[in-house]
Parts: C-alpha cells; structure tokens; sequence
C-alpha cells in the first residue's frame, strides 16, 4: 500500500485527474439525476410563482385602492381655486382670508378627516404667511430646506415619504391662481396600519407582504424577519436562503407610486413537493457512491490533502498573514505550485515592505517640501526683530502681522509631527486668517463654529490651510460684490471628526469639483495632497468631500476618525498593511 501510495504520489496530476475520471464513470448518471431534479424542483417553483403573482397583484391593487383615495384629497384640495388664494395670500386682506379659512377650507378638511380615517393630520406650508393661521395653515420657514418639501416644489406630483420615525407622508406642491408661481406644499400624515389594513387581513398561512420603495427602503412590513427582508427587492422573483430555510418572493409595482409590493412565503409552503423525484435520485446516488467509497478513500491522502493544505495557506494569505509557511512533500503540479506560490509570498511580502516605506516616505517629503521652504530659525529670529522694531516704533499694525506670522509658521511646522488636535490646527489657520485679514483691510468676515468637544480629537496635521488659502484666492477674491464671508466649522458625528471650510464666494461648476481630487487634474495639487494625505493616515473611507454651486459658493468637508490617539494608529499604519 505505502509502495502504491509513493507511486501515486509522484505522478503527474493530469494522470492522477484521468485515473479518477476513468474510475468515476458513473458520475455522468449522477449528474443527470441532479439536473433532472433540479428542472423538476425549478417547474414546480414556477408554477407556484404564477399562483404567488395572482395573489401579489391583488395586493397591490387594494393598497392602490386605499392611495387612491389620498390621491383624491391632495388633489382635490391643491387644485382647489380656494386653496391656491389661501395658500398664495392673494385674498387682499386678512379678514377675507379668515372668512375663506372657516366657511370653505377647515370644514372641508374636517370632513375629509372625518370619512376617511387614514387621513391623520394636514398641513398647509406656505412661502407666503409669517405665522400659522387657523389649524392648517403654517409659514414654511421652517421646513423650506427639508429634502421632502424640495422635492414637491420641485415636482407636480403626489410624492410619498417615510420619515426616519417611520411615519407616512403624502406631499404635493400647490399653485397660486396663475398655475405657474408655487405657493406651497399640502402635507398629509396617514395611518400606516389603517392605510395597510388589507395586506394584513390578506397573509395567508406563513405568507407575508412586503413593501418597498425604488431605493429600496422599507414601507410597510407584514411580519417578514429583518434578514430576510433585506435580501428581498433585488429581483422582482427570487428565492432566498435565511438561516437555512428557503423562501420565495414575488412583486408587482404599484401604479402612480415607486412602490413595489412583495409577497414572500417559505418555499416548502408553496409549492408541491418533490419528494419523489428527490427520492430517485438519491438512490441513483448511493448506488454510484458504494461502488466509489473504497477507492476515493485511496486517493483522498494524496490528492485531496495537499489541495486542502495549499487552500488553508492560501486563505491565510488572504486574510493578511504573509508569515504563514508553505511545505510539501510531493513532487508534482501540486507541489511545484506549492513551491511557487511559496516563492511568490515571500516576494509580495517583501514588495509590500518597499512599498509601503516608499508611500509613507513620500508623503512625508510632500508635507515636508511644503514646510522646508523656509528656514525656520532664520524666520523666527527675523519676525521677532521686525516685532520688537514695529513696537519701538509704535507701528501696532506691524507687529501684529509679525506675531501672527510667526505664529502661523511655529504651528505649521508643528515640530516635524504629521499629527495634530484640532485646536492646535484653529490656532494655525486663526493665525494665517489674521494675516489674510490685514491683506484684505480687514474687509474679510470669518466666523468660527467650534464644539469644544472635538478639540482634543487628533486630526493630520497642515490640512485647513490649503483648503481656507483656496476659497480666499478663487473663492472671495473673486467674487464680484462685497460681502464675502467665510465660515469654519468643528463638530463631532457619530464615528467621526467633521471640519467644514464654507465661502459664498464665485463657485465652481460640479465636474471641476471632481476634477480637483484626481491625479490626472493640472491643478488642485494642494487639495489633493490635503485629500491623499487624510487617506493615507486615516483609511480610504475618509478624505475630503467638496460640493459648490456657481456664483452661490463653495463647501469643502474633512472627514477624520474620531480618535484622541490618532498618532500611535498613524504609526501602525504601515505595519496593519504588512500583517
């Protein structure tokens, strides 16, 4: 046996793939079992999606039935002539508005409220009133700038929202009497479990619906688990495995909405069962596998093995361990691939060295090509003896611009460090902004907006002035009336550091903001430095974001993790790559 063994052991795997092959001639039957199976089991799943698509379209058209009736309200109200002089305050004066308001519009509105329970409030948003006026009519001050009322504005159509509480909303834009100038909104609250009654009076058995939006955001959930109701909206028919089990899903859309209705139903409860076939099969099989058992166990030692050795490394490597040793005591294609790939995992690892050295080499000559310009002690001594002739002089003004000079360098140079706080790196970019100020005859306004819990956080260092230099130069300089304004902000999110550089100043169309951090781009070096730097240190989830508007301004935000040590994980940055 062991001679055999050797033998077999260095032949050729080609030999070693035919004398299986030769041996298992009857893995053709098998195979033809399993796909008999298979179509019979995908015939019977069809004919169970047909009955599933019936019932889906039911579905929809009750819960159509149910918007409709919404639909009728919002419509009958934004295109009512009243209405639009109410919402556009085109009555004249405020005693015609009141009488319209309680003899016409609030009673209308109780009624509709009254006979049609799903309505649960209504709301009149208005660009035209300062104050809410009756029960229904408010000023739209306060909501003008929520992505729900931009979109109705925007539209001519019945849009249908779920906020982040999980309330259901129906808006519309309204017209003043022209039929041109918008008004307002008509925002409508409905009752998500009298709106979708019928889908669960509808469930039969295990089956449950399930709505979503084209973005594929939850509606309305009629029992379906949360791991399965993630995975169901990539087809309109699927079958999904859950934790073992299997189910299928079926959906029509919804007419006039983006909705989709979904039905989903375990499979075993929907379809007939292919026991029988499956029982056929099986035996086919067994049959084949007796005969085989004996001599796969023979060559599992010396073909499966070393597979599923090289496969365990493999994996390791894939998972970052390039220490993982490769050994083999075999002589053919298997462990001559051994071999290699032993070969070549000691070249990667040693490449990912180099390259990582040289990355972290060369964003240290950028930042330092930046800061080494100047000689920082020759700086210091001359600012300090043009601050003390600006005092003897009296020339305030002078050494003011002295002081914050030689403040913003002290900062920039930051004693050689790529990391920072966030507040080391506000008094750098105060200290440049007071300079800039006096260049500009202090016509420039700045505010800053600090939370003074983001302080401490740990952020790359020299990364706001390039960003604040920018919007001044081609933001606020060219701006072509007074008033530029520049606003810094600092705050914490959830996982993250955020820092907004804001101007209203010319803009810039959107594909220059593209533009700007890719490498290709003839300028934006400095953004684009600031950007491959914060990535570098940080990961490539974080770096800078710019969004601008032409002749409205610019707003460029950085994004850091939110850490107090960001130094010590900058340190291992190289290293987490490597292992």
């Amino acid at each position: 046996m062991n001679m055999l063994l050797s033998f077999f052991r260095n032949r050729k795997l080609m030999h070693k793939l035919i004398v299986t092959y030769l041996i298992i001639g009857v893995l053709p039957v098998a195979s033809l079992g399993v796909f008999a199976y298979r179509a019979a089991e995908g015939y019977l799943e069809k004919q169970a999606l047909l009955g599933m698509n019936e019932t889906v379209r039911q579905a929809a058209a009750n819960v159509d039935q149910e918007l409709e009736k919404v639909r009728g309200f919002i419509d009958f109200m934004v295109y009512h002539p009243v209405v639009k002089k109410v919402a556009g305050r085109e009555l004249g004066n405020m005693l015609n508005y009141t009488r319209e308001l309680n003899e016409n519009i609030e009673p209308t509105i109780w009624y509709y409220i009254n006979i049609h329970r799903e309505l649960k409030e209504v709301f009149f948003y208005s660009d035209y009133v300062g104050r809410q006026i009756g029960n229904f009519i408010y000023p739209s001050n306060e909501v003008r700038q929520t992505d729900w009322y931009r979109e109705a504005k925007a539209g001519n159509q019945t849009l249908w929202r779920v906020d982040e509480s999980g309330v259901l909303y129906a808006s519309h834009a309204i017209q003043r009497s022209d039929n041109t100038t918008f008004a307002g909104v008509l925002r409508v609250r409905l009752d998500h479990d009298l709106l979708f009654a019928k889908l669960a009076g509808d469930s039969v058995g295990e089956g449950r619906y399930l709505i979503k939006d084209s973005s594929g955001s939850l509606i309305y959930n009629g029992g379906v688990n949360e791991s399965l109701s993630a995975q169901i909206g990539e087809q309109r028919q699927q079958s999904i495995r859950v934790d073992g089990s299997m189910y299928v899903s079926t959906g029509v859309q919804i007419p006039n909405t983006a909705w989709t209705v979904y039905y989903v139903a375990p499979k075993n409860r929907v379809q007939v069962s292919s026991t029988d076939i499956l029982g056929a099969t099986v035996s086919v099989l067994l049959l084949s596998g007796i005969v085989l058992l004996a001599l796969i166990w023979l060559f599992t030692r010396t073909l499966v093995k070393p597979i599923h050795a090289l496969k365990r490394s493999i994996v390791s490597v894939e998972n970052g361990d390039f220490q993982v040793p490769f050994r083999t005591a075999s002589s053919d294609e298997i462990g001559e691939l051994t071999a290699s790939f032993d070969k070549m995992v000691r070249r990667i690892r040693i490449l990912i060295q180099e390259v990582d050295e040289a990355r972290t080499q060369e964003k240290e000559a950028e930042l330092a090509a930046l800061q080494a310009q100047i000689n920082p002690h020759f700086l210091y001594n001359t600012l300090s003896l043009i601050n003390w002739k600006a005092v003897r002089l009296e020339a305030p003004e002078i050494s003011r611009a002295a002081n914050m000079l030689s403040k913003f360098y002290r900062t920039s140079l930051n004693q050689g460090k790529a990391v920072t706080t966030v507040a080391e790196e506000l008094a750098n970019i105060q200290a440049y902004i007071e300079i800039q100020r006096m260049m500009h005859s202090e016509g420039l306004e700045v505010v800053f907006d600090i939370d003074e819990q983001a302080l401490g956080c740990e952020i790359v260092h020299f990364v706001l002035q390039p960003i604040v230099e920018n919007a001044i130069i081609h933001g606020l300089d060219e701006r072509e009336e007074a008033g530029g304004l520049l606003i810094i902000r600092a705050e914490l999110a959830v996982d993250a550091v955020v820092l907004t550089v804001q101007d209203n100043g010319a803009g810039m169309e959107s594909s220059v903001c593209v533009s700007l951090l890719e490498r290709e781009s003839a300028g934006g070096y400095g953004l684009r430095n600031v950007h491959e730097r914060i990535r570098f240190y940080c990961g490539e989830s974080y770096g800078l974001r710019i969004a601008s508007v032409l002749r409205e301004g610019t707003t460029v935000t950085l994004a850091f993790p939110r850490s107090t040590s960001l130094a010590r994980e900058a340190s291992g940055a190289a290293n987490a790559k490597i292992v």
